[in-house]
């Protein structure tokens, strides 16, 4: 799977190394040819100098002219007339701006640093490329992955799943310190049997604060410990020697019941990465469909004689 596929999974929060390095690469090179699209247009009727009655204008900045027209196809053709006033209003303050600094950096740049040809060449070349990477990926990509794909994945690959941060499943509960009911929310939190859970799913209702069962998926334990008001210093250790938390402060009661745990450094469970696997699968054949693209085209320039290298 290459690169993409060996970073850390270390959480849902957290970046799986090149996870998603195609799309976030089109995402970039399409904001920044957007914004520099953007600039172009907003500066379209200040360049055109030969345009006509400058009667039609709304601004002017210099010598350089906002024509209604350009203002007119600016703003959506969809909205009442309270919203048009406020948009025309904002883009004509947008564009007055812009074009102060625009005279600025025009008067205190060098020629060399004003051309911009070439980086706005730069920037649609790789947006054309990106776009029609995405769409040979469309037409080709299989998006099936099945659970054995994710299973083999995980199973085949398990220094690529370490966790940076330790994970709890269990059981949370936050309920005021004058509810003494702490025997008995023990037993119950501690307890498997559906009685006791539905016990205490009856009295989290009638009391609790605050109350989370997360027995059947994974947390960061982090998340928890952030509730509680005190401070474990060595949390690995910890969770290996204790399975229920009771404290309190001058206002609750807390309560957390233990049912299984991952230490940092341990690999991560598979329903914690579950989802993260598939994206990686789905990006490593992104990536062979983009590299077949790549080889296709290349070889078929050389066959054609479409390049030659100069020596």
């Amino acid at each position: 799977m290459g690169k993409t596929a060996a970073a850390e999974i270390s959480g849902e929060s957290e970046t799986a190394g090149d996870e998603q390095n195609f799309e976030a690469h089109g995402r970039k090179m399409r904001n920044i040819f957007l914004a520099l699209a953007g600039i172009v247009i907003l500066f379209t009727a200040c360049q055109k100098e030969n345009k006509g009655n400058r009667k039609n204008a709304v601004a002017k900045v210099g010598d350089k002219y906002l024509y209604r027209e350009d203002l007119a196809s600016a703003l959506p053709n969809d909205i009442n007339s309270t919203d048009s006033t406020r948009l025309a209003t904002d883009y004509i303050q947008r564009w007055i701006h812009q074009e102060l600094i625009l005279q600025k950096a025009e008067e205190n740049l060098t020629p060399e640093q004003k051309n911009v040809e070439h980086e706005l060449q730069e920037y649609r070349a790789s947006l054309l490329i990106h776009k029609y990477q995405e769409e040979w990926v469309r037409q080709r990509l299989d998006t099936v992955v099945t659970e054995k794909d994710i299973r083999d994945f995980y199973d085949h690959n398990p220094e690529k799943f370490n966790l940076n941060q330790d994970l709890i499943q269990g059981i949370y509960m936050e309920v005021p310190k004058e509810v003494d009911h702490s025997r008995e929310i023990k037993k119950w939190m501690l307890s498997n049997k559906s009685e006791d859970i539905s016990a205490l799913e009856v009295f989290s209702f009638q009391y609790a604060t605050k109350y989370d069962n997360f027995s059947d998926k994974w947390m960061e334990f982090s998340r928890i410990e952030s509730r509680l008001p005190m401070e474990i210093i060595n949390t690995d250790r910890f969770l290996r020697r204790n399975n229920f938390i009771e404290t309190t402060d001058s206002v609750s009661a807390y309560y957390v019941a233990i049912k299984d745990f991952r230490v940092k450094g341990e690999k991560a469970p598979f329903n914690f990465v579950k989802d993260r696997i598939e994206n990686l699968i789905l990006n490593s054949r992104k990536m062979e469909l983009i590299k077949e693209l790549e080889k296709k085209i290349y070889e078929k320039g050389e066959e054609d004689n479409l390049f030659t290298i100069m020596k």
